[in-house]
């Protein structure tokens, strides 16, 4: 059986935070982001809005979630593989502010090593981990329509894996906030992206992420 899926990364958060990194602080949606939010309603196509819906339990999706007013007797499933990555040290800093006190620390970010850890943050091998744990549920799941909605890194490494390619090609999509991805997924578990739609064009962090 086919499955489809469409993964929603969260609408826009304060200006406050762009061009940091930010993984785990849970923050509220903007103004900006509200518009956003009722603007991308329309464009979710019908048949997830009664299907299997995951969340990522961050302020920033529940928000999203709750502005997009699926029906009432839809109860997402938060997932803890959903999470945004733990930068740890580094959550909330500018790549300008740790390229000053650890450029080496960010080359290795970039080469995507899965060894790297973020300084008392998650090492990169246990956050492609989590995406392959979820993805993997994914496929075992019985339910034909599937929405998740969740951050943009993780997205980002959720789409290479369905799409079988490096997990080091995540920097390879801009998922801004509200970005719509659609995949369908066959038996055989090989994926094809059937759409993306882009609302907003901001990038919250710096490369590398």
């Amino acid at each position: 059986m086919k499955k489809s899926l469409c993964l929603l990364r969260h609408s826009s958060i304060s200006s406050e935070y762009r061009g940091k990194y930010l993984g785990r602080k849970e923050v509220s949606l903007s103004e900006a982001g509200i518009q956003e939010t009722e603007r991308i309603k329309d464009k979710i196509h019908e048949k997830f809005l009664n299907g299997k819906v995951f969340l990522s339990s961050s302020k920033q999706c529940r928000e999203t979630f709750d502005t997009l007013r699926f029906p009432k007797e839809t109860e997402p499933e938060f997932r803890e593989e959903l999470q945004e990555l733990d930068f740890g040290d580094w959550e909330g800093k500018s790549f300008s502010e740790l390229a000053e006190v650890d450029l080496e620390a960010l080359k290795k970010f970039a080469d995507f090593s899965p060894s790297f850890r973020f300084p008392q943050g998650e090492s990169l091998n246990e956050f492609q981990t989590r995406a392959e744990v979820f993805k993997d549920h994914i496929l075992s799941s019985s339910d034909r329509y599937i929405f998740v909605l969740s951050h943009g890194g993780i997205l980002s490494i959720l789409l290479c894996s369905f799409l079988g390619l490096p997990h080091s090609f995540y920097t390879k999509f801009k998922v801004s906030p509200s970005t719509l991805i659609y995949l369908d997924i066959f038996k055989n578990g090989q994926a094809v992206l059937t759409d993306l739609i882009r609302l907003s064009s901001a990038r919250r962090s710096e490369w590398p992420g």
